[in-house]
């Protein structure tokens, strides 16, 4: 039991990573989102094996002291092991379709790839465990116990200081790009009528921020990108954030609406359901469901 901390340790760290990746500084990855997004669903839906684990661990418990009593001990660990693996099957799966119908099928396909070859990985252990009962206490209780809560926690604990310092970190670096939208207008007296292009030129910095994008409005103009979001830090909601040097902000949910609405209705149709000062002069986020 006591070598199996480490690697709990260790597994956590590495879950841990996967869920903040996206927050950190670096170039963006396509894969950071959906494999943070991903990771946060699997840690969720696997708490479901916490009891389970418990009852496990106190029968393992209570198993190897019998033992050390020299009295014998039923064979019930094969039985509490196929049932966590049923229980951990049957969730895995149903988060695996989430995440390849609503996610990315790529991560989707990965996760039933990884979960088949941790099932064969698993059953010679299984058969032998049905055959022989274990020497010492089986660790397999102690990775349901810590495993799941650990990737909540981790989720529930750092979302709002990593989601501020990303967003804080990708408005810095748009300095750049905004100093030469305002020296374009210093030199043709108008602002771009659109920027957009193949290379992007001017880097956020955060692994899960694409790039900066550009729109012109009116007199002015709004710079924005998407901050990624922790799972659980208000459920569903993507995040826009905006800079418009009037303070005229605008961010519109569907692109549609630009050809089929009037500017007066679209202007109250924007889409999003919360504003937010983000701290920094001309720059606000905007919440969508």
């Amino acid at each position: 039991m006591t070598s199996h901390l480490p690697r709990v340790a260790g597994l956590t760290l590495l879950i841990g990573l996967c869920i903040v990746y996206p927050f950190l500084p670096g170039d963006y990855d396509a894969a950071a989102v959906p494999l943070s997004t991903s990771v946060q669903l699997y840690g969720a839906a696997e708490l479901a094996l916490v009891p389970m684990g418990i009852t496990w661990l106190a029968y393992e418990v209570r198993a190897h002291l019998r033992r050390k009593r020299d009295r014998q001990s039923t064979r019930s660990a094969y039985y509490f092991a196929v049932a966590s693996l049923i229980t951990a099957s049957v969730v895995a799966s149903a988060v695996t379709l989430l995440v390849g119908f609503g996610i990315s099928k790529a991560m989707g396909l990965f996760g039933f790839t990884l979960w088949f070859y941790a099932v064969y990985r698993v059953l010679p252990r299984l058969k032998s465990l049905r055959r022989t009962e274990a020497a010492r206490i089986n660790p397999a209780p102690l990775y349901l116990i810590i495993l799941p809560p650990a990737v909540l926690l981790v989720g529930l604990a750092l979302a709002a200081p990593l989601t501020e310092f990303s967003r804080n970190r990708a408005i810095a670096n748009s300095g750049e790009f905004i100093r030469d939208i305002e020296a374009f207008h210093d030199k043709h007296g108008e602002y771009p009528v659109s920027l957009s292009a193949m290379w992007k030129d001017y880097y956020p910095d955060v692994i899960g921020v694409e790039r900066f994008q550009y729109s012109r409005f009116g007199d002015s103009y709004n710079v924005f990108f998407e901050q990624p979001r922790f799972l659980f830090d208000n459920i569903g909601t993507r995040e826009w954030v905006v800079y418009n040097p009037n303070d005229e902000h605008r961010m519109f949910s569907h692109t549609a609406g630009f050809l089929l609405l009037t500017p007066e209705d679209l202007d109250r149709s924007q889409g999003w359901y919360a504003v937010h000062d983000a701290g920094v002069p001309h720059w606000k986020y905007f919440w969508f469901d």
